[in-house]
C-alpha cells in the first residue's frame, strides 16, 4: 500500500458543500498571516469547533474501509475487543498472493531483506491444513495457509456484532503483485485465478476479493534478474481480468443468493490513472466491472524523498517543489471518467519521519534532511497509536491530541489541512494525519458524492481514536 506516483492537476472542479467551505474559511481566517502554526492553548477552541462542525445533511450511506495484516495479528489479534466492528463496513484482510509453478511469494530475491517475516519468501503453496498443493498457476494461494484460515474464520465471526459486515481478502501488495502481470497476459492463467477465487470466497464464507496490484505497467517492487514483472499491456489485460472476474461473481453469487464484490487498491498518481500512450480511457474501462476504488491517496511523500514532505495532504501546498495531494488524485480519476460513488478516498493511520532536517521558513517541513527517522514504530514509519503511546502527541483542553510532547511542536499546515510535529533541536519531522485532519477529510468525501473511505490499517490506531471520528462522520 505504498510509493504513489505524482498525481497532474487538472481542469475538473469538484463540488464543494457549503459545510466544507465554511470550515476551509475558518481555517484560512485564523491562519491568514502564515501556513503553518504552532499548537497552543490559544487555538484548542478553534480545533474543537472544527471537529465538532456539522457536515452536510445526507441520506447517503458510505463504505469504510480498514485493511488487516495478517503479519500484526500475533499481537493485534482478529477479535472484538481489537477491532470495533460496527464502525466498519468493509474488512480487507492482507495479503493472499498468486502460485506459480507451485510456489508463492516475492519473486524478487535481490528484494527479500524488504520482508517484514519469512512467510514472504517463495514457498510451496498449500491448502488450509498447510499441506503442499499443486494448483494451476495463476491460481490465488493463502499466504501462511495456517494464519490465513484462522485470521480470515476471526474476521467473519465479526459478522455476529455487525452482520452488514464485509469480509474480503486483498490479493497482492507492495510485495506480492509479481505475478499479476503473468496471470493477467492469458486467458488460461486469468481462468485460473477467476476459478480458484470463486473456489476461496464460497470455502471461507467471504464477500469478495480486493485486488492490489502495485501496479500495472510499472511494477513498484522489482523482479529478479530473471521474471517479468511488467508487461505495456497490463492494463489493457487487467480490464479483461476484471470483466472475466464479474462474469463468474455475478453467476456464482446468482447461485448462492448474495453479491459478490470485486475491488481494487489503486495509485493515485497519473501514471496509473492514464493509459500508457498517457491517453486516460482505461481506468473508466475498468471500473465498470468493479464495485469501487480504494485509492491510496497516502505517501506522497516519505522518507524515500531527500526532502520532507506531507505524507497525505488533503490540498496542494503551493510552497511544495512537487505539489501532490489527495484533492486533485480524485480529480485525476473524475476527469478520467469513473464515477465518483465508485472511489474511495485512502487515509493512512500512520506517518513518517526524517532526521536532520532544518527549519528554514517553514518549521522543517519541505526541507533537505539527511535521512529517515529510526525511533518509529518501525523504522521511519509511526503509526498514530504510537505517537500517542509513547508521548509524541497529548489531549488538549478539548480531548483531541493536538498538543507534541517529547521535544516536539505541533505544526497546522491550512494549506493542506494536515498537521505535522517537529523538534527544532533534533531537527527531526514527522508528518501524519490526526482526528482533525480526518475529520476534514470525511467532510470531503461527503461534500463530493464519493463512496466512502478506506484507511491503511486497524493496529494503527488500535485505540479506535481515529476510526471512531470516521464513523461519526460516515453514515453508515
Amino acid at each position: 500500500m505504498k510509493n504513489n506516483s505524482v498525481p497532474k492537476e487538472n481542469h475538473l472542479m469538484l463540488r464543494i458543500s457549503v459545510a466544507a467551505l465554511l470550515l476551509m474559511n475558518v481555517c484560512t481566517s485564523i491562519y491568514a498571516a502564515e501556513s503553518d502554526n504552532p499548537s497552543s492553548n490559544n487555538n484548542s477552541a478553534y480545533l474543537k469547533s472544527m471537529t465538532n462542525a456539522s457536515m452536510k445533511p445526507s441520506t447517503d450511506k458510505y463504505e469504510i474501509i480498514g485493511y488487516f495484516p495478517s503479519w500484526t495479528s500475533d499481537k493485534f489479534s482478529a477479535n472484538p475487543d481489537n477491532i470495533a466492528a460496527k464502525n466498519l463496513t468493509v474488512i480487507n484482510y492482507a495479503f493472499l498472493d498468486i502460485c506459480w509453478n507451485g510456489m508463492h511469494g516475492n519473486s524478487a530475491s535481490d528484494h527479500q531483506d524488504d520482508a517484514t517475516s519469512e512467510n514472504f519468501l517463495e514457498s510451496p503453496c498449500k491448502n488450509s491444513e498447510g499441506t503442499p498443493i499443486k494448483l494451476p498457476d495463476g491460481a490465488v494461494t493463502l499466504g501462511n495457509s495456517l494464519l490465513d484460515t484462522k485470521n480470515l474464520s476471526d474476521l467473519v465471526a465479526l459478522k455476529s456484532i455487525n452482520p452488514q459486515l464485509k469480509v474480503l481478502p486483498s490479493i497482492g501488495g507492495w510485495v506480492w503483485s509479481n505475478r499479476f502481470s503473468d496471470m493477467a497476459a492469458s486467458a488460461e492463467t486469468r481462468a485460473n485465478f477467476t476459478t480458484s477465487a470463486v473456489t476461496l470466497i464460497r470455502q471461507h464464507h467471504l464477500d469478495g476479493i480486493d485486488l492490489d496490484w502495485e501496479y500495472p505497467t510499472t511494477i513498484g517492487l522489482p523482479c529478479a534478474a530473471d521474471k517479468v514483472c511488467q508487461r505495456p499491456n497490463d492494463k489493457t489485460n487487467f480490464i479483461q481480468l476484471a470483466q472475466e472476474l464479474r462474469v463468474a461473481f455475478d453467476k456464482a453469487g446468482a447461485a448462492d443468493g448474495k453479491h459478490y464484490y470485486i475491488t481494487i487498491a489503486s495509485g493515485a498518481g497519473a501514471d496509473y490513472v492514464n493509459d500508457i500512450d498517457g491517453k486516460n480511457t482505461w481506468m473508466a474501462q475498468l471500473a465498470k466491472s468493479l464495485d469501487w476504488i480504494n485509492v491510496m491517496t497516502y505517501d506522497y511523500h516519505g522518507p524515500f524523498d531527500k526532502r520532507s514532505g506531507f505524507n497525505a495532504p488533503l490540498f496542494n501546498d503551493p510552497r511544495e517543489p512537487e505539489a501532490r495531494s489527495a484533492d486533485a488524485s480524485i480529480k485525476l480519476y473524475l476527469a478520467a471518467g469513473v464515477p465518483a460513488k465508485k472511489l474511495t478516498l485512502g487515509m493512512p493511520f500512520y506517518g513518517y519521519g526524517w532526521l536532520g532536517c532544518n527549519a528554514g521558513k517553514t518549521k522543517g517541513m519541505n526541507q533537505a534532511c539527511t535521512g529517515a527517522a529510526t525511533a518509529g514504530t518501525t523504522g521511519n514509519t509511526f503509526t498514530f497509536s504510537y505517537l500517542i503511546k509513547q508521548g509524541y502527541l497529548k489531549k488538549d483542553p478539548a480531548g483531541k491530541y493536538t498538543i507534541a510532547g517529547l521535544g516536539y511542536t505541533r505544526y497546522w499546515n491550512s494549506r493542506t489541512k494536515v498537521p505535522y510535529l517537529y523538534n527544532a533541536a533534533e531537527k527531526t519531522v514527522i508528518t501524519y494525519d490526526d482526528e482533525i485532519s480526518i475529520h476534514l477529510k470525511d467532510t470531503y468525501i461527503q461534500s463530493n458524492g464519493l463512496r466512502g473511505a478506506m484507511f491503511w490499517e486497524l493496529n494503527a490506531d488500535s485505540d479506535k481514536i481515529l476510526g471512531i471520528i470516521m464513523s461519526k462522520d460516515l453514515a453508515h
